[in-house]
């Protein structure tokens, strides 16, 4: 028991200087601004957007117009999950960091897609 608790010990002191500065790189990296405009007649533009897993992500939405119905939020299934109102005038912003690979569709709050953020 005393070998495990030893070994466990000596593990922990080896890792905790590069989990340390694991997280400091990570809370010193910039953000991806990534910004969009939204309007009724075009919805969101651009709609598409290719990121790398583990890369911080602030998405900026500028809404040209007050969304309606369906389409008057915005969310990110995944990535960002509470519904965001899109309000004329007023700029939703999502933080976010995606940590695997994928396709990530935006959506309003019922699923309907507006877009897409793929992940590698």
């Amino acid at each position: 028991m005393k070998t495990i608790t030893l070994f466990l010990a000596a593990l922990l002191a080896l890792t905790a200087p590069a989990l340390s500065m694991a997280t400091a790189a990570t809370a010193g990296s910039e953000a991806k601004l990534i910004s969009v405009t939204y309007t009724k007649a075009q919805d969101i533009s651009p709609k598409s957007f290719n990121l790398q897993a583990g890369q911080k992500v602030r998405m900026e939405v500028n809404s040209q117009d007050t969304g309606s119905g369906c389409m008057k939020d915005i969310k990110i299934a995944g990535l960002w999950e509470k519904p965001e109102a899109l309000v004329k005038g007023k700029k939703v912003v999502m933080e976010f960091t995606p940590l695997r690979a994928g396709s990530y569709k935006i959506t309003c709050s019922m699923g309907v897609p507006r877009g897409v953020i793929t992940v590698k």
